[in-house]
């Protein structure tokens, strides 16, 4: 009689086990932290110790074991470990009666992750956190400081992009033939890095590109640089040299994209000047002339630079041995006294050659000589040119 009450009551006992088991599988209910035996690790104090404790070599397959028990982990255990040494660790309290997802804790010396605790202590629980990515999934990481029975949570997908800027900078003017320096400096401001950013500069028509830098494009006539890897934050500046064939206004039409950012552009633009450099040249007809007669001087100007001459004046001065006749050319004459003053000429191009002639009379014999000035709004002194006449 005895052995059939043992055997009919045996398997009701299981089944009382097996219940109590799978209600504590259920939910746990924590009411004191930090029991030698129990805990994960040594206490924290700071910031400091919490990115000790996780990157320890000593506890470095505990962690493993706990970070791949958690619920939701997809990721990569080295992405962890470098969040657990450089992101940035902050602060917080778990109020009293808080469910929590997870907690690591040990038995019998082994690491273990406890699911669903119900946090039943008396005072709210002092903890660290600190968040970060990986494998395209955001996750938190939660650390009791008087155990360190960390735990991770997955709070989604990794919604962070990279979000490029441009900004474009050349010289407002640079004279003909000085190199032109083109700098841009492309920077991540978004929230995520960007594995491979393009940046590419068309080389304008008129130019040459002379930097040693960067990579060329000959048939499609650009200039491109690739970054590898660039992180928020992270800016970098590239620059270009050209040099221009002639004087004119180039525009840099900057541009960046990267795998998943958006492209952005920048404009910046440089006026190109020419050098200023004339030839004046004064010289008579006929040398030497008789009292009495005419003579001629021709007056030429030649715009030897690759600038515009502007608002160019020619003034003469005669000697008191000759008088003024007449005077003309590529603008009119003027004479007062012994002074003639030729109307200004707006603009002489580059290469271009103009003339005037003075007519005089011969007054006196003697050795004269015939002064003649230019001025214009390129030079800042003026060019002045003699000739000796004989008379006679």
């Amino acid at each position: 009689m005895i052995k059939k009450l043992l055997i009919f009551f045996l398997p009701v006992m299981a089944l009382v086990i097996l219940m109590a088991t799978q209600s504590q599988a259920q939910q746990h209910i924590a009411r004191r932290l930090g029991h030698p035996t129990t805990r994960f690790a040594d206490p924290l104090q700071t910031p400091a110790d919490l990115r000790d404790r996780l990157t320890s070599e000593k506890l470095s397959d505990d962690v493993a074991v706990i970070v791949n028990l958690c619920e939701g982990w997809q990721g990569d255990i080295g992405d962890f470990r470098h969040a657990a040494a450089t992101a940035p660790i902050t602060s917080l309290q778990i109020p009293v009666g808080a469910s929590l997802p997870a907690m690591s804790s040990r038995d019998n010396g082994k690491p273990i992750l406890l699911r669903d605790v119900l946090w039943g202590g008396k005072e709210p629980i002092d903890a660290y956190e600190f968040f970060f990515y990986s494998k395209g999934r955001h996750y938190r990481c939660v650390t009791p400081k008087a155990c360190c029975n960390f735990w991770i949570e997955y709070l989604g997908p990794d919604k962070r992009v990279p979000v490029l800027a441009i900004e474009c900078n050349t010289p407002v003017k640079v004279s003909i033939h000085r190199p032109i320096r083109v700098c841009m400096t492309v920077k991540n401001i978004g929230d995520a890095p960007d594995k491979l950013v393009t940046v590419t500069l068309p080389i304008p028509a008129g130019t040459i590109f002379i930097s040693p830098t960067g990579e060329t494009n000959a048939t499609a006539r650009r200039a491109f640089w690739r970054i590898n890897n660039l992180a928020p934050g992270v800016s970098k500046h590239l620059c270009a040299d050209f040099t221009a064939l002639q004087p004119c206004t180039l525009e840099f039409d900057s541009s960046a994209h990267g795998t998943i950012a958006e492209p952005v552009k920048a404009l910046c633009a440089t006026r190109v000047t020419g050098l200023p450099a004339v030839l004046f040249e004064v010289i008579d007809i006929a040398d030497p002339i008789e009292v009495g007669q005419q003579e001629t001087y021709e007056l030429s100007v030649v715009n030897q630079g690759s600038s515009v001459l502007t608002n160019v004046v020619i003034i003469c001065t005669l000697e008191d041995s000759q008088q003024f006749v007449s005077g003309g050319g590529a603008t009119d004459a003027t004479a007062h006294g012994r002074t003639i003053t030729f109307a200004p000429l707006a603009e002489l191009s580059p290469k271009d050659t103009v003339k005037w002639q003075v007519v005089v009379k011969s007054l006196t014999d003697g050795d004269i000589r015939f002064a003649a000035e230019l001025t214009s709004d390129q030079f800042k002194r003026s060019i002045t040119e003699t000739e000796a006449t004989r008379q006679y």
